[in-house]
């Protein structure tokens, strides 16, 4: 469930520009397209964790919010390092030069604004997180109607079947059935975004 404040609307109208532009590069629903946008999507976690560990290190996490953000974000840090390396490893989506330049690039110009958000408003930084989530979830739902049935037929990734066989990821603990296909997996991963989605929120409202 996405937030309704002025402050949201304002960070998903920026996620909203961002996407139109990189629409522009990255404008089909593929492994291209999946493997660079995880790149930058996971370095907002990794930024939100660096920040909350400096926050509960110089002894600002008084109730204990900080520190159950930090583990959220590097529970979803490690489920979007697996959509990467589905897409990136296993599918190859990152075998342009240009797609790695660009999309590596972005992603640590992404980690400063995220870690700089968190420690001066980490809810403006959750809403941003939030949005970024939102637009995952198109993408992927954009990605099971534009792929054609052959590439959403063949077996699930080595990495996708790995993922699910850890007791605690995302997929064994919602209950999913081990992927046997593409099109499993990214149903699943429609599932994760949304699920993101409702975290970010849920942390926007913690701060």
């Amino acid at each position: 469930m996405e937030t309704k404040s002025r402050k949201a609307t304002t960070a998903h109208k920026i996620i909203e520009t961002g996407e139109g532009v990189l629409n522009l590069v990255w404008g089909k629903a593929d492994a291209r397209r999946a493997a660079s946008l995880e790149i930058i999507a996971r370095t907002a976690y990794t930024a939100e964790e660096s920040a909350c560990h400096y926050l509960e290190t110089i002894g600002l996490d008084r109730e204990g919010t900080i520190r159950e953000t930090l583990e959220l974000a590097r529970y979803q840090d490690t489920n979007e390092q697996t959509h990467e390396d589905i897409f990136a490893r296993d599918l190859d989506g990152l075998k342009n030069w240009g797609d790695r330049f660009l999309a590596r690039h972005i992603a640590v110009i992404i980690y400063w604004v995220f870690a700089i958000t968190t420690l001066i408003d980490h809810e403006m930084a959750a809403l941003l997180g939030e949005a970024v989530e939102v637009e995952a979830v198109k993408t992927y739902r954009r990605m099971l109607k534009e792929q054609p049935e052959e590439w959403l037929a063949q077996p699930a990734t080595p990495t996708a079947t790995h993922y699910w066989e850890k007791p605690n990821s995302m997929w064994r603990v919602r209950g999913d059935h081990m992927p046997g296909s593409m099109r499993d997996v990214v149903e699943a991963i429609v599932k994760d975004e949304a699920n993101h989605v409702v975290a970010n929120s849920k942390k926007a409202k913690a701060f």
